[in-house]
């Protein structure tokens, strides 16, 4: 048997589990990391016997890079037998040949999973645009005094509650430096319960929707350059495992903490459905 993967931008990769799992730099170990893959990340494992094959995926995260790469690869394979491995609550296999796996796989996918563009709108927001929870915008104006002469652990503390646990915290890989997950909330990525479950020490951008994932990450690594706190608006589509894709809204607050010469950042959302960056000018 061999194994083949098909990533979230299409590109196919040869070769076993461990090598796979090297080449992403992910924290998970072989056969842990393909399924990690595909039902979180949107890509397809293809395990390879003679002229037949079994084909893995999640049709609601699955991209339309990577369908159009999967169709091509099986188009050039000329498999005689397909088992289509899908992964919806449970996995569901069935036995397919050369001939019905185009209509099977065309039936089983979104019309369109793929980001477009305006699905991930961000405007920085003023202090006093928290006024309906002072605590907080005292926080995010003061922030600068509390980071100098308060500990860490207080500073967590007070922003959890404060962001009714609805929050991240990440620090610098040791490895590369990389920002990666250090602690998830219990109220935060609720909707990817399977992912949150086992993302501690992944990078940021590495998120079930990964386009999503590469977008946030960059207002983390802005953060952790100038160690300012921000507070922005933010106005996303999303493709969410239980409806698909989804409109959700809220404010997004990220603390810089320096924390014995490494870099800590703190990142929360509190949902407001008044923010609309939608509106046509």
């Amino acid at each position: 048997m061999s194994l083949l993967m098909i990533d979230d931008q299409g590109e196919l990769w040869r070769g076993d589990s461990r090598r796979l799992r090297i080449a992403f730099d992910s924290p998970y170990s072989g056969g842990e990391f393909c399924e990690y893959a595909i039902k979180n990340l949107g890509f397809v494992a293809i395990n390879l016997y003679g002229l037949s094959c079994q084909v893995r995926l999640r049709p609601k995260f699955i991209g339309e890079k990577t369908y159009k790469s999967l169709c091509d690869w099986l188009r050039r394979g000329k498999m005689q037998r397909v088992v289509l491995s899908v992964f919806e609550k449970e996995w569901r296999d069935e036995l397919v040949n050369s001939k019905q796996i185009d209509g099977r796989l065309e039936a089983l996918l979104p019309a369109s999973t793929t980001a477009r563009p305006g699905d991930f709108l961000c405007k920085p927001m003023p202090v006093e645009s928290l006024a309906s929870t002072p605590r907080l915008r005292d926080v995010v104006a003061n922030w600068s005094y509390l980071s100098k002469h308060h500990d860490a652990e207080s500073l967590i503390r007070l922003l959890r509650s404060l962001m009714d646990e609805r929050f991240v915290i990440l620090r610098p890989s040791q490895s590369d430096g990389r920002l990666v997950f250090s602690q998830i909330s219990d109220h935060i990525y609720k909707e990817y319960e399977t992912w949150r479950s086992c993302a501690v020490g992944a990078p940021v951008e590495e998120q079930p929707d990964r386009k999503f994932g590469r977008w946030v990450a960059n207002a983390y690594y802005d953060t952790a350059k100038d160690m300012t706190p921000r507070h922005d608006a933010v106005d996303v589509i999303m493709n969410l495992p239980s409806t698909g894709r989804s409109r959700l809204r809220y404010r997004r607050m990220i603390f810089p903490m320096p924390v014995s010469g490494s870099r800590l950042l703190v990142g929360g959302s509190l949902f407001d459905a008044a923010i609309d960056l939608r509106v046509a000018n």
